[in-house]
């Protein structure tokens, strides 16, 4: 697919479509492995050429916990949706997630850092989170759950000039452990199109947060 061009191509958000608010797990900005992820975009786009979603970059990277809703371009941090969805994420909080990325991959549309859980906080919160949510789980199957971690570190928004050498790229960093690193706070964002500069990217803005705690917060998952 990357090969022959046939990949994915994202574009800046529209109603009802993707990047829409949800639950993410950020590295922090200053931390070893934010700063791996960083240089591996920047080495990324450099190969798949400009105009590339930059979403590795430092401040940018995320794993996503769960999506909540389609894209909407008017987002009030006041309204009862999101103060729902804060409230959920506050009582869902669990100890801190800790993680390894242990290589880079390939999907039709990004290039992708994929992430291991150390313990079964990172699981632990996603679960809670389902249950904490109730009806406003309904963007994500209800009873499902996402089966693997990962961040992306490019998003594919236009041609790809040598597709062979960025392949060659990934392939040879596929089983490389690029770092651990503990997440203690979770944060519910929506984001936002930075086209201009050498580093486009979808901007994620905290619309609300939850310290990941020792303890299983107020909800209780079904037995």
């Amino acid at each position: 697919m990357i090969a022959n061009g046939n990949h994915n191509r994202d574009a800046p958000p529209e109603e009802g479509g993707r990047w829409p608010v949800s639950v993410v797990l950020r590295p922090p900005a200053d931390s070893p492995l934010s700063r791996t992820l960083d240089q591996l975009t920047t080495e990324a786009a450099a190969l798949a050429g400009g105009g590339h979603w930059q979403t590795g970059q430092r401040g940018s990277a995320h794993l996503t916990v769960r999506a909540l809703e389609y894209y909407r371009p008017i987002v009030d941090p006041d309204e009862p949706a999101i103060k729902r969805y804060r409230s959920a994420m506050e009582r869902a909080a669990t100890g801190p997630a800790r993680l390894e990325v242990t290589g880079l991959t390939l999907t039709r549309g990004t290039v992708m850092a994929c992430a291991v859980p150390l313990d079964d906080q990172a699981d632990l919160f996603m679960d809670q989170l389902r249950f904490e949510l109730g009806p406003d789980a309904w963007h994500e199957l209800p009873d499902g759950r996402r089966d693997i971690w990962y961040l992306n570190l490019l998003h594919f928004t236009t041609d790809i000039p040598d597709p062979a050498g960025l392949i060659d790229w990934v392939q040879a960093r596929r089983h490389t452990s690029y770092g651990q690193v503990v997440i203690d706070t979770a944060e519910l964002v929506r984001f936002w199109h930075v086209p201009g500069g050498s580093r486009p990217y979808m901007r994620p803005e905290v619309l609300g947060s939850a310290y990941l705690r020792n303890e299983v917060g107020g909800g209780n998952l079904a037995e």
